[in-house]
């Protein structure tokens, strides 16, 4: 028997989570394998994340607005079923409490004597265990809460400064952490595609737009975040993207994986490697790269390909590459997107896979096909397997650029 952290009382403390358990649930079944790691230590597989926190009757008050989130919110929004999410006081309460259990457990990363803003912050932990418990309006509250929806990323706004890895860590990873600094505390958490803040010194630091909760209204587009959380999220992924696996574990990984194929490639995690692939392929001028070692942007060696014709490709010539190699195609304009200026017959991408690395290509006048991105394929992977699915992302961009381009 220990004191819940919430309502005081001693009783029999449950296996309380940090994230909820809807989240692990979708992680599990949209991922390469059915386990997940934390991602400070990979070579660990996590379940869920939990502590003794919380006695059963305030689990259960947890429970009803975690239930309301993840109907009315989380899934509509991972699906893609909507773009506007009406909600009530639930919401607000929700993203409290993950907030507040952040900052109590073990996850936290702020210590209570030494930072100069702890006496602010045991005081609104307090209010916000009034409010939980019923105690308290949320009117009394003295923060700001914020909710950002993050879309999978668009090519033509797309930063090139974003580091490394930065997809998987916005479509695929948990996060959860305090931000804080000599003058300033927060609250900072993220599922997979949504991230949440809560603010408590200073009340309003700025860089929100569109993403407050108040006791009811609607969420919707467009939303930002600005230069100061956009810093702030490029450390997050470069931190995550630091932390490596041990061999040992990778391979375990790498048995999964080829015990059930096709959950890779249609796990949501190899979406994520692909838009960051797209991301870094899209956003910078190969001829500034050309031929040196490692392009500072994307880590690709941008070099020529003696072998292929100085010339675009028509999609005779493409099929018969593809009866040479495991696969091979290019982008061309569907029917309804044909317009004068745009041959039909002709590209100048290329998708190729060989046994050990799939490449996109581009043609430049005067140069000839250049190698834009390149990714090996994992051992158990098949490359005409891999080939496609990149194919099929850069096929969807192209069309899409087609479309807002000519009004198709």
């Amino acid at each position: 028997m220990d004191e819940c952290r919430l309502c005081g009382e001693t009783r029999e403390l449950q296996n309380s989570h940090i994230i909820p358990r809807f989240v692990i649930r979708w992680m599990k079944k949209s991922g390469p394998t059915p386990f997940l790691r934390k991602a400070v230590d990979p070579n660990t597989r996590i379940q869920d994340h939990h502590e003794k926190l919380l006695c059963e009757d305030c689990e259960q008050i947890f429970s009803a607005w975690e239930g309301k989130f993840a109907s009315q919110v989380f899934y509509p929004h991972i699906r893609g079923e909507k773009e506007e999410f009406e909600y009530e006081e639930w919401l607000y309460k929700f993203v409290l409490s993950v907030s507040w259990r952040l900052l109590v457990s073990e996850m936290a990363v702020w210590h209570e004597e030494e930072h100069p803003q702890n006496a602010v912050v045991k005081e609104r932990l307090e209010t916000w265990e009034a409010i939980l418990l019923g105690e308290k309006s949320i009117s009394e509250d003295l923060s700001q809460h914020h909710i950002f929806f993050a879309d999978e990323i668009d090519l033509v706004k797309s930063d090139p400064e974003a580091p490394e890895g930065f997809e998987v860590y916005i479509q695929r990873n948990l996060d959860g952490t305090s931000v804080y600094g000599d003058d300033q505390i927060h609250a900072y958490f993220k599922f997979p595609r949504i991230l949440f803040f809560s603010t408590i010194v200073p009340q309003d630091p700025g860089g929100f737009t569109g993403t407050r909760i108040d006791g009811e209204g609607i969420i919707e587009q467009p939303q930002e975040l600005g230069e100061l959380w956009g810093s702030f999220l490029y450390g997050r992924a470069e931190i995550f993207g630091q932390v490596s696996m041990s061999e040992s574990e990778r391979e375990k990984v790498q048995d999964r994986i080829l015990e059930d194929p096709e959950r890779f490639f249609e796990s949501d995690y190899f979406e994520a490697q692909l838009a960051e692939m797209r991301r870094q392929y899209a956003e910078h001028d190969l001829l500034d790269y050309l031929d040196e070692e490692e392009c500072p942007v994307c880590f690709t060696n941008h070099r020529i390909v003696d072998s292929l014709p100085n010339r675009p490709l028509t999609k005779s010539a493409v099929e018969k590459l593809d009866e040479q190699l495991p696969f091979v195609r290019g982008t061309f304009p569907h029917p309804d997107e044909v317009v004068d200026e745009i041959p039909t017959n002709i590209t100048d991408v290329l998708v190729i896979s060989t046994e050990d690395s799939t490449r996109i290509l581009q043609f430049y006048v005067d140069h000839g096909w250049i190698v834009g991105e390149e990714r090996e394929h994992p051992e158990e992977v098949e490359p005409e397997e891999f080939g496609r699915a990149a194919w099929e992302k850069y096929s969807e961009d192209f069309h899409r650029q087609m479309r807002q381009r000519f009004g198709r």
